[in-house]
Formats: structure tokens, C-alpha cells, sequence
């Protein structure tokens, strides 16, 4: 195989060579080639998003707000907003609006814009932060970028974020992203529809959504609420230690559907 590699290999290097073809082409040229030949990745398998604990939540805001209050607003406004660090970097004064409790993010993934709801306090305490200006970036550094500007940075966000874990004595590695992750998981237990949460996210193919419902523990916890009578809980808690949450969530199915379930 290695050898048979290395002879296509070289064939197609001279080919790409006698045709004057760059690097960035040989990307759109490959790409075809595989559509021609049906050639398709094979389907990636993908566990649960790593996300934040509600207890851990808690103690990262915390931690977060020791440090300032802006800090604070920062981080959890970055949570709330389910926003990537890219798009929270560029949010401005003006795309808050206190009376409508939304951020409009303008150039989501994709250029696409959305609106994301902002729970009141949330609002309020924008509100205070903002103050009497009209423009401008939301939050502003202390230190200049090197654009000259006082915006905060995505590595410098991330800096934060890392930082900010470690003072909560957060073992598990913490990333901007994540809070993202723990974002879309709380609002799938609190009941959101899967399509909102898509919406909320900004995801083009819902399929990237569909990830925090496969694997969240809010869906294996609304199966098991379904089953009422202490001794259905028991038996599925017995289940759900024994052998797993997927186990679980099955048994809770079986369980809730059927008429003569344990009560």
C-alpha cells in the first residue's frame, strides 16, 4: 500500500506541476475529484460536548466577578449569549437593545445575522455598564490591541477564560467554546425546542445542534420524571448506575410508554 501510494503520489504532483496549479487550487481541484469519484469522509463520530456543571457554572461566574465587575459582566454575558468568541469580540454598544432584551449579532458564522434574548438582569446590568454612551465597543480593554484600538482579542478572551477556571479550581480543561456548549445544554433542560436552540446558536444545518440532544442527561432526566411513583425512580436509578445513561434512558422509554409500569 505504501508504495502504491507513493507512485499516485508522484503522478499526481507531476500533474499538478505541469498544469502551474497552486496550493489554494489544489484544494477546489481535489475536492471535484473526489465528488466525480463519489468519494464521501466517512461520518464522524462525536461523544458529548464538554460543558460546564451548573455547580461549576456557579463558581466560574463567581470566580469571575471577584476579579471585577466588568470581568464578570464579560464572562457572563460570553455564557448567556451562547455567543462564539469571535462574534462576542465584536459586539458594540449599539447592537444592545435594553427594551427588547436581545444582542443583535450582526456577522455570525457565515456573515448571517441573529438576535439572541437576554434574561433581565442580564439587561439591567448591561444597561448600568453602558451608561450614556451610544457607540462603541461594548466592553473596553485597558490594554490597546495592535490594531491601536481598545477591543478585547479572542486570545485574550481565552486568556480569561483559562485563567478565570483556574481561580474557581476548575480541573477540566476550559475554553470560550465551552461556555457555548454549556449554554445550548442548559437551555435543552430548561425545555427549549431543538429548532430554537438552532436559532439561538446561529447553526446553518441543525445537525450541529442535534449533538446536545443525543448525548445531554436533560433528556434522560425528562424520560425519567415521566415515570412517577418512588419505586419506578428507584428501579431506574438502579438501571441508570448499573449500566449507563443510555441504558437509563432506555429503561425510562419502556417504563414511561408502558400502562402497567412500576408505581
Amino acid at each position: 500500500m505504501t508504495g502504491y501510494i507513493e507512485r499516485v503520489s508522484d503522478e499526481i504532483a507531476d500533474i499538478l506541476l505541469r498544469e502551474g496549479i497552486d496550493y489554494d487550487q489544489t484544494k477546489a481541484v481535489f475536492k471535484a475529484a473526489r465528488a466525480k469519484a463519489g468519494l464521501r469522509a466517512p461520518k464522524e463520530k462525536r461523544g458529548a460536548p464538554a460543558r460546564l456543571t451548573l455547580e461549576e457554572s456557579l463558581r466560574f461566574i463567581d470566580a469571575a466577578y471577584a476579579r471585577s465587575g466588568q470581568t464578570g459582566l464579560m464572562i457572563q454575558t460570553l455564557l448567556e449569549t451562547g455567543a462564539r468568541v469571535s462574534e462576542f469580540v465584536a459586539f458594540r454598544v449599539e447592537d444592545i437593545s435594553i427594551a427588547e432584551r436581545a444582542v443583535i449579532i450582526e456577522s455570525g458564522k457565515g456573515g448571517k445575522r441573529r438576535e439572541v434574548p437576554i434574561r433581565a438582569e442580564i439587561a439591567r446590568l448591561l444597561a448600568m455598564h453602558i451608561g450614556k454612551r451610544r457607540a462603541g465597543p461594548l466592553f473596553i480593554s485597558r490594554e490597546k490591541s495592535h490594531s491601536g484600538t481598545r477591543t478585547y482579542t479572542r486570545q485574550r478572551i481565552g486568556q480569561m477564560v483559562r485563567g478565570i477556571a483556574r481561580d474557581a479550581r476548575i480541573e477540566k480543561r476550559i475554553y470560550p467554546h465551552l461556555l457555548r456548549h454549556t449554554m445550548a445544554t442548559r437551555l435543552l433542560a430548561d425545555g427549549m425546542d431543538i429548532t430554537d436552540i438552532q436559532k439561538f446558536l446561529g447553526h446553518e444545518d441543525i445537525s450541529a445542534t442535534r449533538i446536545y440532544a443525543e448525548t445531554s442527561i436533560a433528556m434522560l432526566r425528562r424520560k425519567f420524571d415521566r415515570v412517577i411513583g418512588s419505586h419506578g425512580r428507584e428501579l431506574l436509578g438502579e438501571v441508570r448506575n448499573r449500566h449507563g445513561d443510555v441504558v437509563g434512558a432506555f429503561a425510562a422509554d419502556l417504563l414511561a410508554s408502558d400502562p402497567h409500569r412500576v408505581t
